[in-house]
């Protein structure tokens, strides 16, 4: 292990236990500030995993899954989304 390495580990460890101490010491403000967080994140997330495929483009995938080429043809999708 290298001496950068070392520091680095240190450093981890250092911040790991400041943490520690912190929510050690006032743990009913860390647990409503991560409960807040959650309630505040909660929408962001939802947004993103209950998107759907407009009902023509399902329709298309679906076509390509029965000819086995789902995989290739979510890539291609995701590349143009991307390049947008």
């Amino acid at each position: 292990m290298s001496w950068q390495e070392g520091v680095a580990i240190t450093v981890v460890l250092l911040g790991l236990g400041a943490g520690a101490f912190l929510v050690a010491q006032r743990p009913s403000f860390w647990i409503e500030f991560g409960a807040r967080l959650g309630k505040a994140l909660l929408p962001l997330a939802w947004r993103y995993v209950s998107k759907r495929m407009p009902p023509e483009e399902e329709a298309a995938w679906r076509q390509v899954e029965r000819r086995g080429q789902g995989e290739e043809w979510l890539k291609k999708r995701w590349r143009q989304s991307s390049d947008r």
